[in-house]
Order: structure tokens, then sequence, then C-alpha cells
């Protein structure tokens, strides 16, 4: 079950909030990718799994997606600050930080920012390179402002485009999107192209300071993404040797959707070997 967002206001924004796991274990923070549908319920297939290795998810939907209403600033650090203080109205003790593409920027700039804060940093296709040096990323057209005539033609597109439809990630995406005279409306284009502008900005200048912080990095191996990443992953090791980078078979950019609770699993596992290994120290090798 999709738990129902809650506003959580701090003196940097609001952000809306879900939290999947009220039993205690160690918190672990999850942003988002971008999307016409995207939001924090894009966990909905791997919270379970996290949980039964110890984690206590929280997913946040993003300003200006899902329940979340729009940020005044969309560069990282700004949104850094704002995922910081949402954590600190929490009363998270330095939970684990995840991120989906987009959200992979802005849990990295975090991390970086303050690395004594976080117990770990899971990156899921993102944090690696530098969006700006992508072609796909600098030349892209202006978002478009997505709706569909009923739920039941959204639907339909989700499963035109998905590669695993499962009625879990159908309602984790159905739950990025509003219903509002009869039809369904997705992520405004304004909040879609402010977020992808923040994006451009400098991810390899944060590196060195992941240098304390346990890092697990999760990538796509189908095109154009899994060739984008063994382009650029080289520049992000010599950076962070002590990364632990694994690449998800079969897994596009969606990685979370594609790879499905096999992914939770595997976050899970990393999570409870580190913890063994002395929790909070980096890895030796990559």
């Amino acid at each position: 079950m999709i738990p129902a967002p809650r506003l959580v206001r701090t003196d940097a924004g609001t952000l809306a909030v879900r939290v999947w796991a009220s039993d205690g274990g160690t918190p672990l923070v999850f942003w988002h990718a971008l999307g016409p549908c995207a939001s924090g319920a894009e966990l909905v297939e791997l919270a379970p799994r996290l949980a039964a290795h110890g984690l206590a998810p929280v997913s946040v939907d993003g300003p200006g997606f899902g329940a979340s209403p729009p940020a005044i600033a969309y560069d990282l650090a700004s949104l850094a600050a704002l995922l910081r203080a949402t954590i600190d109205e929490l009363e998270l003790d330095r939970p684990v930080l995840m991120g989906h593409s987009w959200g992979g920027g802005v849990v990295t700039t975090l991390a970086a920012l303050h690395p004594d804060e976080t117990r770990g940093l899971v990156l899921v296709d993102s944090g690696h390179l530098d969006y700006a040096d992508l072609d796909s990323a600098r030349n892209s057209a202006p978002p478009m402002q997505w709706e569909w005539e009923s739920r039941d033609a959204f639907t339909s597109w989700l499963e035109e485009n998905l590669e695993r439809p499962t009625p879990e990630v159908l309602a984790g995406y159905g739950a990025g999107v509003l219903d509002r005279d009869d039809r369904v409306i997705g992520s405004s284009a304004d909040s879609l192209l402010r977020a992808r502008d923040g994006l451009l900005d400098s991810l390899s200048s944060r590196w060195p300071a992941l240098a304390g912080v346990p890092v697990l990095l999760l990538l796509a191996t189908q095109p154009p993404h899994g060739d984008e990443n063994r382009e650029h992953l080289p520049t992000f090791q010599a950076a962070v040797p002590h990364a632990d980078v694994r690449w998800v078979d079969g897994a596009g950019h969606g990685v979370i959707a594609d790879a499905g609770p096999r992914l939770g699993d595997e976050i899970g596992e990393w999570f409870v070997a580190r913890a063994a290994a002395g929790a909070g120290r980096p890895a030796t090798s990559g």
C-alpha cells in the first residue's frame, strides 16, 4: 500500500513526505526522478524489501511533483537545503540518502555538503556524471504539460511505455498525477523545466567531499543510458574510488521500475554488509 503524503513545512520550504515503515530501523530518505508522473511513490515495490533489511524508508515528493508545492529555487544546493531541513523536522538521525536521476543529484549534493549527517549514499543511475556534459540534456526541447483524458487512458499509456507494468508500479506512477475536471494532469511543465535546468549544476565538483561516505551506485545497462554510463563512469570512479558500482542487468534509466523488488534486496543487503563492517566507513575497493 502506498502511504498517503503529508506536508512537512520548514523555513526552507515545504515537501510532501511518505513514511513507508513505522516500526523502527535505520531511516532511508528517497528522492525520485523527473517525469510527468513522478513522486516518492516510485518506491512502492522497493519499500517492503528495504524494510525487511532493517531500513525505514521515507520518500519525498520533489517540489512541484506529486503532492508537493513548487519551490522558489531549483538549483541543487537549494534543493539539498530543503531536504536537509525536512530531515531535521522529521528528526531522522543520519539517514541513508537515496536518489534516482534528479534525486541522485540532490542527495549527492546534500551528502557532499554534510557528509557527517548520512550513513550512506545510494545512487540509482545518477550522481556519477555532470548532466551538462550530455548532449541529450543540454539540447533537449522544453518539457510539455502532460495530460490524459481519463485514468484508463493514463494507465494504457503507462502499460505501453513500461517494461514491467505491475499493479504496484502502475499505482506508484498513478500517485504522481492529479484528477482535475475529468482529466488526469501530470507534473507541471514549469516544475519539470526548472528542475531539469537545476540538474545541470556541477556534481563532479562535489565528489571529493564524498571520501568518507559509503556509496552504492546502481547503473542502467540498456541504451542510451547504459552507453553514457560506460563513457562517463571512469571519471567518477577516479574521483570516488571507494564507491561500490553495480550494473543492473536489463534495466534502462527507469531502473527502479525495470528491476523491481530485487533492487530493494540488493540495496538492503549492501546496507547490512556495511553495518556489519562497521557502518559509516567507506569501502576499500570499488
